[in-house]
């Protein structure tokens, strides 16, 4: 999924899909093991553990976050089941849905849930919906706004650059925002073709970065912006990129 290109950028996209996928093997790991030690409930007794997270906060008597827990190992062990078997993720929405009901600060919880939604259970609507929602809740969180932004950059189907670059622009704002994130919005800004605000982003990683091979880097990006405007010709700048593609296997 992540060698499509040599570029340095593209290594730093590598570097980042790598530690996606890093996070996603040891949730498979924690899922598989669920699977093979938790008591399984059998097939229509699956929701029983997850009522609607709205109705079931009240009843855990102040023990949210405690329940929140049993709730998460329930989820991964949902998932991990489905990722071994069928592959078919009908409630996966509605379980991550609970548990962030129960524990709405569980960042992981968004994330690992918006991520499986969007390309495992190809449901890129609902992935976007619990994200929002985890937007909602923690309005302050650049962990949430950077993610939010890689999932519509790796969005199935086709990149939504644009958007992408917005998140990854309020990220760059937000005190722990990924130090990555001001050339993430700039690489996503340049080759969706937004070359003025692309220049500017550059401007402040050069500015900012204590790094010289990313201050080499983004002058470089600067210099193929100014040539792409002075001469007319986009295509000097924009670089059309393909979406990677997730291959599962049992």
């Amino acid at each position: 999924m992540s060698g499509f290109l040599p570029h340095p950028v593209h290594r730093r996209v590598a570097i980042a899909w790598t530690v996606a996928l890093v996070l996603g093997a040891a949730a498979f790991t924690l899922a598989r093991h669920a699977y093979a030690t938790l008591p399984r409930p059998k097939p229509l007794q699956e929701l029983s553990y997850y009522p609607s997270g709205e109705h079931l906060r009240p009843m855990t008597l102040g023990h949210s976050e405690s329940v929140a827990d049993l709730a998460w190992m329930r989820a991964i062990q949902y998932y991990g089941e489905h990722r071994r078997t069928d592959l078919k993720f009908v409630y996966l929405a509605h379980v991550f849905d609970v548990l962030t009901s129960l524990s709405p600060r569980f960042i992981q919880a968004y994330v690992f849930g918006a991520f499986s939604l969007a390309q495992e259970g190809y449901s890129f609507e609902k992935a976007e919906a619990l994200m929002l929602k985890g937007f909602e809740r923690n309005p302050g969180s650049g962990v949430l706004a950077f993610e939010m932004g890689f999932l519509y950059y790796v969005r199935p189907g086709g990149r939504e650059l644009r958007k992408a670059a917005e998140y990854f622009e309020a990220a760059a704002r937000l005190p722990d925002g990924p130090p990555q994130a001001s050339r993430f919005a700039a690489y996503a800004r340049q080759h969706s073709g937004d070359l003025r605000i692309a220049y500017e982003m550059w401007q402040v990683v050069a500015q900012t970065s204590a790094n010289r091979y990313l201050k080499d880097m983004a002058q470089r990006e600067m210099d193929k912006i100014r040539e792409a405007l002075a001469s007319g010709r986009p295509d000097v700048a924009v670089r059309r990129l393909g979406t990677p593609q997730v291959i599962i296997r049992r």
